[in-house]
């Protein structure tokens, strides 16, 4: 069972590492995004709750300081495409902005979403408070933060925002840092990096997937063709062309071709088989005629001959002794039933009542059969039954011989036949007996023949020559029953 489970458990055993694998980086991933955005949570709530101080102070010079000393270096670097050295050549501190020193954006914003004051670059703020105030449902009333995206050209940022009141009820303080500045270079490409990892990992579980298409699959459905075909009357059919198709292996094609060119031979090896068993059952058949007719020309018309001159004798012997007569007479009968039997060897060589039809053929047989053997035959068969002369004639030599072994073999004394058209097109043709039954064995008319029992490898082949199913049913002291299907 393992063994033809292989591939699956194959299959199982690569993805099992996988799966863990991106289990754990999008657990890292997630927690180390959770952390992120908390700590950044925390820091602008702070950031926006001081801009209000600052706005409650009333003094505008202090806060105008206050928001030149922010700014977003990540967002403000999407803006203007600069980039930010932290030294100079001389060895001391310089910065196209180093005065910026606090994080993130600030804006002070009316309740209608005008921003009165804000630090650099920070007008999206207004953006993001009112779709905050809009979908959030007062979620700024509660200083709650927002965590969410914008577009900016083709790159999306992130960002935690929080809105903070002020003592005047139509303004508020809006503070939000965007992941670009507030993770770090470094740190954001380590996010860069775990989202690399995941997206690694899905790519080869979508290879393990394309594997598992491209061969797991089709060697499954192989090992299914192989498994259920009928060798010799059937070809492997690997249904329609799929996209794993497009991403086939060549072994596994090679072996598609390798089982279909099997499949091809063993229909020209049973076909060949077939004109081979069907001349050498004509050829019998041929034999048998001439034996018959050897037998007619020959013994028969001798023995007539013989009957004709003892006749002749009993006229032209008048007045002979009673004795004499009587010697003469037994004579004559004893002649005229050796007649009999060859005609009757004749007739079950070459049996003239095969062109009758299936019936008649059958009834015929049934009574002969009956005075050779001295056992009842019941015969049913079907009167409208209209079958070719050369399944008649392979019934009948079925029948023939099914009798011969159940009075041989079997000592039966009653047979019976039944030949009727099942379902409107399949003729089902039953011999059973009530003799002494055997064990029937799944043999090939080949092993049949090597083991003695000629007589079911004829039958076989003869069923196999028509393109029918033979069955036989039997087990000791139950009798046998022969089942022919065409």
């Amino acid at each position: 069972m393992l063994r033809r489970k292989l591939l699956t458990v194959l299959f199982i055993i690569i993805l099992l590492p996988i799966l863990v694998v991106l289990f754990e980086s999008v657990t890292a991933f997630m927690s180390q995004k959770k952390s992120t955005t908390d700590t950044a949570g925390r820091y602008v709530q702070s950031l926006a709750d001081y801009a209000s101080d600052r706005w409650n102070d009333g003094r505008p010079a202090q806060i105008n300081t206050f928001l030149s000393l922010i700014a977003d270096y990540g967002y403000n670097m999407l803006i203007s495409g600069e980039k930010f050295h932290t030294q100079s050549a001389g060895g001391r501190k310089a910065s196209a902005r180093r005065d910026k020193f606090i994080p993130g954006m600030v804006a002070y914003v009316t309740s209608r979403g005008r921003v009165i004051s804000s630090s650099e670059n920070a007008d999206i703020l207004a953006t993001i408070f009112t779709g905050s105030m809009a979908e959030t449902s007062g979620r700024a009333a509660d200083n709650g933060n927002i965590v969410g995206s914008f577009m900016f050209g083709e790159n999306r940022v992130s960002y935690v925002a929080h809105i903070s009141t002020t003592g005047n009820r139509m303004v508020y303080a809006v503070a939000a840092v965007t992941m670009l500045s507030w993770m770090g270079r470094n740190d954001f490409n380590m996010m860069k990096l775990a989202f690399a990892g995941i997206l690694g990992t899905l790519i080869c579980l979508v290879g393990l997937f394309l594997l598992r298409g491209s061969v797991i699959k089709p060697l499954r459905a192989l090992s299914s063709q192989v498994e259920t075909i009928k060798w010799g009357t059937e070809t492997p059919k690997f249904g329609a062309d799929s996209i794993f198709d497009k991403l086939r292996v060549d072994e596994i094609s090679s072996l598609k071709k390798a089982v279909t060119d099997l499949a091809y031979r063993m229909i020209d090896k049973e076909s060949l088989e077939k004109r081979y068993l069907g001349d050498i059952i004509k050829a019998q058949e041929d034999e048998r005629g001439r034996i018959a007719q050897d037998i007619h020309d020959g013994p028969i018309q001798v023995v007539s001959a013989l009957i004709q001159r003892i006749q002749m004798l009993n006229i032209a012997s008048l007045g002979i002794p009673p004795d004499a007569s009587r010697q003469l007479a037994d004579s004559e009968d004893i002649a005229q039933n050796l007649v009999e039997d060859l005609r009757d060897i004749c007739d079950s060589l070459v049996p003239p009542w095969v062109s009758l039809g299936l019936a008649s053929c059958i009834e015929e047989a049934s009574g002969r059969f009956e005075r050779q053997h001295s056992i009842t035959v019941n015969a049913v068969v079907n009167q409208e039954l209209e079958v070719p002369r050369e399944t008649t004639l392979a019934l009948f030599r079925i029948f023939q011989e099914a009798v011969s072994n159940a009075v041989r073999h079997g000592h039966a004394d009653t047979v019976s036949v039944e030949a009727s058209l099942r379902g409107g097109r399949t003729l089902e043709f039953v011999i059973s007996d009530n003799g002494a039954g055997f064990v029937p064995e799944a043999e090939t008319p080949d092993t049949l023949v090597q083991k003695g029992q000629r007589g079911l490898a004829g039958m076989r082949r003869r069923v196999e020559l028509l393109g029918g199913e033979f069955v036989i049913k039997s087990a000791p002291g139950e009798g046998a029953e022969i089942t022919v299907r065409i």
